[in-house]
């Protein structure tokens, strides 16, 4: 019998639904994608082997510093430090994609199953750049922060992983899951005046 699901930690705070004022503004959409997040940090003198050996088993480009990339089979790395990577992929099963790193990356890396500390909110709209810059440092105008860029700032007082993924624009935010709750609430209070939709 295989082990339950986990359910994602926001499952029972964030009531799908249109939440707010219902103007002529679009609301800011939040999804909640269940995700399978590892960390990987490459082993000393083995950069060129880790990097092989992720393009041969996903068809993954490792990307440098301050971006993103995702392979053929779904599976999108974000580097976090020098040598260090956030691979995450579409949940498919209890620690799939960790199980499928450390075989690929055997001797390479050090894998870090990261599925139930850190979590996912995908956030996207017209004004999402907007709502996201009023409790963030980070410079998220086009001319310095596009699609396929990938950073870790403080958010609303918390520390998250932004990754743009496309020009809508559309976001994946990245937490530690015990703040999850707390992080939503923030998105949801700093974007009252356009409203939220839950998905």
């Amino acid at each position: 019998m295989s082990a339950p699901e986990p359910l994602h930690p926001l499952a029972s705070v964030a009531r799908p639904g249109r939440h707010g004022p219902a103007g002529s503004l679009t609301p800011l959409h939040i999804e909640l994608p269940a995700r399978e997040i590892v960390q990987v940090l490459v082993r000393r003198d083995r950069s060129e082997d880790l990097a092989a050996a992720l393009r041969r088993d996903f068809a993954l480009a490792l990307p440098g510093p301050g971006r993103a990339a995702t392979g053929g089979d779904g599976v999108t790395a974000i580097w976090i430090q020098e040598g260090g990577w956030y691979l995450h992929a579409s949940r498919t099963g209890e620690a799939a994609l960790a199980a499928r790193v450390a075989a690929s990356c055997a001797g390479l890396a050090t894998i870090d199953d990261q599925s139930h500390g850190r979590t996912m909110l995908r956030v996207s709209g017209p004004r999402a750049r907007e709502i996201l810059s009023r409790g963030c440092r980070l410079d998220l105008h086009p001319r310095a922060f596009g699609p396929g860029r990938a950073t870790t700032t403080m958010l609303g007082h918390i520390a998250c992983l932004v990754h743009q993924t496309d020009e809508t624009p559309a976001y994946e935010l990245t937490v530690y899951a015990t703040l999850a709750a707390t992080f939503l609430d923030w998105l949801i209070e700093t974007a009252a005046e356009d409203g939220v939709e839950i998905g």
